[in-house]
């Protein structure tokens, strides 16, 4: 059975278009010509009518790809920025990711990202392998301190922006919430909603953002027996569910509200917590960083820090767009975006 004469034509367009070489070599005509036709500039270098409809219809015909290889070795540009996220699963990366992503397809750049899964050594390969395939510019959140030249190739460094986190002394341009201040506001709404006895659960407590967020939680709550602080190495659901463990462990009355350093370390302590006791108490406030659409189902009254991760990630393309325009920040920048209070299920 044959396909319709415009749908196989097209198809036959997409599968063998032509590039600037084929052009030429089929048509006679010499590569600067069918560049100059291909780009409008036909009139400015008085290249006649007749010569421009010949090219035309050929492309017309047969379409016209461009060599990305050979582009690439005359601009000395992959057209592609590289991201490294600590954790994809982390609904607050995958959100970031997607709006990093829409920021690169609107400049005609395709984003590669890959992990970390929160080990260094991990970071370093994948740093290392996105500079050797040449990439414009990366975007990192960090999951440990960086060595000075760490995206230095060739003599020549990479475009760089750090997004989430920022290590004392990285002189690295770095796009962040401002986490002491969001925990402090949280921690205050939290204490206003009538929370008494307050377990904050934290992974990662090197993370320079958990650093600062377990900082606002003290300003606010101050360091009693009824601001417990509770940390486990990782930020993970698994996590999550140790600490609850740990909780649940040294007996007494459970706290009248559970803070959360993560989403994903929130999932983990509810669920150990409603395998232990059956249900997770309706009375008990709910606080985390960053929203998600489980939060509406609970119960519960439920505060959540939303971060804004389409303004960081238009903040971070900005910079890496200026620094591959060759306008880099000043070292040690730090650019803060806005993040909203968000209360969701308060009961009047």
């Amino acid at each position: 059975m044959l396909a319709a004469d415009g749908a196989g034509t097209q198809h036959e367009r997409q599968v063998m278009a032509k590039t600037i070489s084929e052009i030429a070599e089929e048509t006679g005509y010499s590569r600067t010509t069918i560049t100059m036709v291909l780009s409008g500039r036909a009139s400015e270098y008085r290249i006649s009518a007749r010569t421009q409809k010949i090219i035309q219809d050929y492309v017309a015909e047969h379409g016209y790809t461009i060599n990305q290889t050979a582009r690439n070795l005359k601009t000395r540009r992959s057209h592609t920025v590289g991201f490294v996220a600590p954790q994809i699963a982390n609904p607050f990366f995958a959100r970031f990711m997607a709006s990093l992503e829409a920021c690169c397809r609107a400049e005609g750049l395709v984003l590669i990202t890959t992990s970390s899964g929160e080990d260094p050594a991990l970071e370093a390969r994948a740093l290392q392998s996105l500079m050797e395939r040449g990439v414009d510019g990366l975007v990192l959140a960090p999951c440990a301190p960086r060595p000075a030249a760490a995206t230095r190739k060739r003599g020549r460094r990479t475009p760089m922006v750090l997004v989430d986190r920022h290590y004392p002394g990285d002189s690295v341009e770095a796009i962040t919430s401002d986490h002491r201040e969001n925990a402090r506001l949280l921690t205050e709404a939290v204490m206003a909603s009538g929370a008494e006895r307050m377990a904050f659960f934290c992974g990662h407590p090197d993370n320079p953002a958990i650093v600062e967020r377990i900082a606002g939680f003290r300003e606010a709550a101050g360091d009693g027996e009824n601001a417990r602080v509770l940390t486990a190495d990782d930020d993970s659901a698994a996590a999550g569910e140790t600490m609850m463990q740990v909780l649940l462990a040294d007996g007494g009355e459970l706290p009248t509200a559970l803070v959360c350093s993560s989403l994903l370390v929130l999932e983990g302590a509810l669920q150990c917590l409603k395998q232990a006791r059956s249900v997770v108490p309706p009375e008990m406030i709910i606080a985390t960083f960053d929203y998600d659409g489980f939060l509406e189902l609970l119960p519960n009254t439920v505060i959540v820090i939303r971060q804004d991760e389409a303004g960081l990630a238009r903040a971070a393309f900005r910079s890496i767009a200026a620094q591959i325009g060759g306008r880099p920040a000043a070292e040690g920048t730090r650019t803060i975006v806005d993040a909203e209070l968000v209360h969701l299920n308060a009961t009047a």
